[in-house]
């Protein structure tokens, strides 16, 4: 606020185009950018759903298909009958010829066409491994050596076709990586295990399916069982750097930006209701947002252009504005320095020519109220002087006093020129008036002079003591604060009561602060009267007596609200009055 208002006119007029230009071409482009953003993201997100759920369709039909090829032995009786000969797992037995030949002609009519299996087997309970024509295997016989973790987990499915994950099953001559579909193969009548059947799928069956697939500049696609188990990763692998980094399933959201390798991508989820697996898909955010990226830099650009233009116009337009102004604003800096003759041009009828007549009639003004003030002044001046002549000069007084004074001497009257002396030292210091705060120590040299001449009026029937440390001497404190304390304390306290007793003036530091506190034993006050002093309501000016809520208020005045005067006063006891002073002024 400070900046702005110490700006120059000139800096504010182009500030002001450009903020009327620049704001709303800034929200329009940040608007617009937004708007272009979500609208690609969409597009993009939308794309990606409609090929994701045709992928998603397509793999769950097939791995459907491939649950009902794996019931075909339960309908075959020459391949149960073969399995029955191999039921016993404790005593394994070579298959036959004739056992070889018919499970491969079974299995190779199961596999007939589909290029995209590695192969069928059929895994007897003693051991003995059936495959189809061509199967790749290395062994003839599953011995507990070469069973994997899929065998385990087909066993405990006891029966259920199950979807096994990609594993490089031992029993296949190359390392090759498949998925699975398997189910344990039980006699139909008596249900006892008979054995299992495995087909192994190519995970270039999945690729084949993507193959026509065109998302994004470099996606990673992840397809995952509901256990969250890998089967098939194309493009970078953020699906596996996610899950070392301790990700779940359930921790990814739809759309909902995850970083991988420093980079931020958009994961796009489906699954389709009732099937096996789930497609994943990660587009790089900088990939989708390359073109509003474009659009950002366009708008960037426009508002650099714009602000060029801005500025000229600016220009431009503050010449034309202100320097009427500017004509004024000089004219107005001569009035400064007295000159009230200049007066302004003026070129037009707008607000600034009203403004320059306006400028000249004040000019013309000035003049005239300028002669009647100088033939004014001549005239008090003569006045004063007059006055003057008619005064009696405070120095007359002072050097009277001093004459009465020397008269007392002389005559041996020494109480009379002790009263003189006070006297004059109260009259020099309440006429003074070049200062409202004094220190301490001249307030309480004024406070003697007074109890000096009160001393001799009462005649011994008042007493006076005055205890301030050295160190609070020079603090500054309000001119004639303690000597009205101190009359109301001789006047209210013991003399309307016709009480003697003691006066007390003592100071103190605490906290911070100075206190300074005139005691009576005087008749002091009743609760009441006392009340109506500490809320301002009492108002005393009887004579000279100064009443204490106006030395209160005096004080709140000059010193702020956390300083000030209290009264403490108590029936046949005495008053304190106290008044609180900072330390420094």
């Amino acid at each position: 606020m400070k900046g702005a208002t110490s700006m120059a006119l000139r800096q504010k007029i182009i500030v002001l185009f450009l903020c009327i230009v620049l704001i709303p071409l800034n929200v329009l482009g940040m608007v617009t950018y937004y708007y272009f953003s979500k609208t690609l993201e969409d597009q993009t997100y939308r794309f990606t759903v409609q090929i994701i759920d045709q992928v998603n369709q397509n793999v769950n039909a097939y791995i459907e298909e491939m649950h009902r090829l794996s019931l075909l032995p339960l309908y075959d009786r020459e391949v149960l009958a073969i399995l029955q000969d191999h039921e016993d797992p404790t005593h394994y037995t070579f298959p036959k010829t004739d056992e070889l030949e018919r499970m491969s002609s079974f299995l190779s009519t199961l596999s007939y066409n589909r290029q995209e299996l590695s192969g069928i087997h059929i895994m007897a309970n003693d051991g003995s491994l059936f495959g189809n024509l061509g199967s790749p295997r290395s062994v003839h016989r599953m011995t507990n050596d070469v069973k994997d973790e899929w065998h385990q987990t087909l066993m405990v499915g006891d029966g259920r076709s199950l979807l096994l994950p990609t594993h490089n099953p031992s029993y296949l001559l190359a390392e090759t990586d498949v998925f699975s579909v398997g189910r344990v193969i039980r006699d139909p009548e008596s249900f006892n295990h008979l054995g299992m059947i495995k087909i192994d799928i190519q995970l270039t069956f999945i690729e084949s399916l993507l193959e026509d697939v065109s998302l994004s500049e470099d996606p990673s696609i992840s397809i995952i069982d509901n256990q969250g188990n890998l089967f098939f990763e194309k493009g970078k692998p953020v699906y596996r750097m996610l899950q070392n980094e301790g990700y779940i399933i359930s921790d990814f959201v739809e759309r909902e930006s995850v970083v991988a390798d420093g980079i931020a991508y958009l994961p796009v989820i489906r699954e389709t209701p009732g099937g096996e697996v789930q497609t994943i898909v990660f587009l790089p955010e900088h990939k989708i947002f390359g073109a509003s990226q474009s659009l950002r830099m366009f708008t960037l650009g426009l508002m650099a252009a714009a602000t060029v233009l801005i500025i000229m116009l600016g220009l431009l337009a503050e010449r034309r504005l202100t320097k009427p102004i500017f004509e004024l604003r000089h004219h107005m800096a001569l009035a400064e320095k007295g000159e009230f003759n200049h007066r302004i041009k003026t070129y037009s009828k707008d607000e600034l020519g009203q403004l320059s007549v306006s400028f000249n009639h004040m000019m013309e003004q000035i003049n005239e109220l300028i002669a009647r003030v100088y033939r004014t002044e001549i005239r008090e001046k003569e006045a004063e002087i007059k006055a003057l002549q008619s005064q009696m000069n405070p120095h007359f007084i002072y050097n009277t006093l001093e004459h009465i004074n020397m008269m007392a001497i002389t005559k041996r009257e020494y109480e009379i020129s002790d009263m003189v002396a006070s006297l004059g030292k109260l009259i020099r210091y309440s006429i003074d008036q070049k200062t409202r705060f004094v220190p301490l120590k001249d307030e309480l040299a004024f406070v003697e002079s007074y109890v000096s001449i009160q001393q001799k009026r009462l005649e011994g029937q008042l007493t006076f003591s005055i205890s301030v440390p050295e160190k609070l001497l020079t603090i500054k404190i309000p001119k004639l604060t303690i000597q009205p304390l101190l009359e109301n304390a001789i006047e209210h306290g013991h003399i309307h009561g016709g009480i003697k007793g003691d006066i007390c003036i003592k100071g103190w530091q605490e906290d911070g602060k100075c206190y300074i506190q005139v005691a009576d034993s005087g008749q002091g006050m009743e609760l009441e009267q006392l009340q109506r002093i500490r809320t301002k309501q009492q108002q005393f000016h009887d004579g000279n007596r100064i009443a204490l809520a106006n030395i209160a208020e005096r004080l709140n005045l000059l010193l702020g609200e956390p300083y000030g005067l209290t009264v403490e006063s108590e029936r046949g006891v005495g008053t304190k009055v106290t008044i609180c002073i900072p330390i420094t002024l």
